[in-house]
């Protein structure tokens, strides 16, 4: 998918609330407007400010688009796979038991992460899958792995996701505060932070497409 696509169908059409929301979160620390007062900077504005970040970052890495998409969804893929609970153990003759709800979540994800070309819809479903079940880890921080969690999108929190993503240690390692964390924001036009770019991208849109009630 081509950057102007991918913008068009996201940052775009989001509601105006969550359109709202996303820009104040993006403007200053990740894009900055030179000359266009905030209050004037429309919907189409930001959507062509969100094109040239992602432009300039192709240029600077020599990768497309689809690429930086890519190492998004392995990133979230590397965050959430160390929460999952495995199969249970079968014992031979007994009735198998059945496979936790998180795990048939986690391996339809992959399923769509496998798939050749994602459609935008599935961008938001494997980001919505990947995004709750993270915020279940958030919200039970003693437990290793989840044992449950919401899939409705009301239970996404915003900052909560982002505070723990900062937090992150490679490879889900328990390290010392102060030690390497998984990602790299010191640079504005790096894949890391395009990660933190597209996973506020992918919030709002996710809860611009919320069906109230929906669980």
């Amino acid at each position: 998918m081509e950057i102007k696509d991918f913008v068009k169908e996201t940052v775009n059409e989001i509601k105006s609330e969550q359109f709202m929301a996303l820009k104040e979160k993006l403007l200053g620390e990740y894009l900055v407007f030179t000359f266009v007062p905030e209050e004037k900077i429309t919907q189409d504005i930001f959507s062509e400010k969100v094109c040239d970040y992602f432009e300039k970052l192709e240029l600077k890495i020599g990768s497309s688009f689809d690429k930086i998409f890519q190492k998004y969804v392995s990133d979230w893929d590397d965050i959430v796979k160390r929460l999952i609970p495995k199969e249970p153990a079968t014992k031979k003759g007994t009735v198998p038991l059945p496979t936790p709800r998180p795990r048939k979540y986690y391996e339809r994800a992959i399923e769509i992460k496998n798939s050749r070309s994602m459609t935008i819809k599935q961008k938001m479903d494997y980001s919505r899958i990947m995004m709750c079940l993270y915020m279940a880890s958030i919200d039970n921080a003693e437990e290793k792995e989840i044992d449950d969690f919401e899939f409705s999108p009301t239970c996404l929190k915003l900052d909560r996701i982002i505070t723990a993503m900062k937090a992150e240690k490679p490879g889900g390692l328990n390290l010392p505060i102060g030690k390497k964390t998984m990602f790299d924001l010191s640079e504005l036009y790096c894949t890391d932070t395009a990660t933190f770019i597209l996973t506020m991208i992918m919030f709002y849109y996710i809860k611009s497409n919320e069906i109230i009630g929906e669980y």
